[in-house]
């Protein structure tokens, strides 16, 4: 029932393609270079998405189940087609979402290495802690080294969990949204007329 109300609410703030029921996000744009950021000076099968797209692509992810279709749908002047371009616009768009997908890629390494390297840590220091022998005339300072190392331990071992749980799978999620888009159609229609 949740679930109905859900989609059906979602219905009125995105329309759909009622042919594959792909939920359709939809853009205005004057011509094809406003998708790009304005500073990027690279050739256009490189260029960055502009940010302003880039964070209304990602809240629109958020906003709809990641098992929904979505499409990519730019509105554009009549004067302004241009199937060459539209073509190339295309690829540059996929190619900004496999560029996320790979820093992604790496970020997920990086988190695998600082988890491995935080649990090898933990139990050292949880290992140093239980081997430190009691003595009497330093009882103080090994009981103080003691707890140091025993407080370090598990805040290395909760610290590689923390990473392992909450930071990769965040990352794993946001990768899903952008293999997502990476896999929907992106259409460009044209008006005749401004409104």
């Amino acid at each position: 029932m949740f679930e109905y109300q859900k989609d059906y609410e979602l219905r009125y703030i995105y329309h759909t393609n009622q042919r594959n029921d792909a939920y359709l996000i939809e853009m205005k744009l004057d011509k094809y270079s406003d998708l790009f950021n304005s500073w990027d000076g690279a050739e256009l099968d490189r260029k960055e998405l502009a940010p302003e797209l880039s964070d209304f692509l990602a809240r629109a992810s958020y906003e709809l189940p990641l098992k929904e279709k979505v499409e990519l749908c730019f509105y554009l002047p009549r004067k302004e087609k241009n199937k060459k371009l539209e073509a190339d616009v295309k690829a540059t768009i996929k190619n900004n979402f496999r560029m996320r997908q790979f820093f992604i890629d790496q970020n997920l390494k990086e988190n695998h290495k600082k988890t491995a390297i935080y649990i090898i840590m933990g139990i050292l220091f949880l290992i140093m802690a239980y081997l430190i022998p009691e003595n009497q005339d330093l009882s103080i300072l090994i009981s103080l080294l003691m707890e140091g190392l025993f407080v370090g331990g598990w805040i290395f071992l909760w610290e590689a969990l923390s990473i392992f749980f909450f930071g990769s799978s965040k990352l794993k999620n946001k990768k899903k949204r952008y293999f997502r888009y990476l896999n929907s159609d992106i259409v460009f229609k044209y008006r005749e007329r401004e409104n």
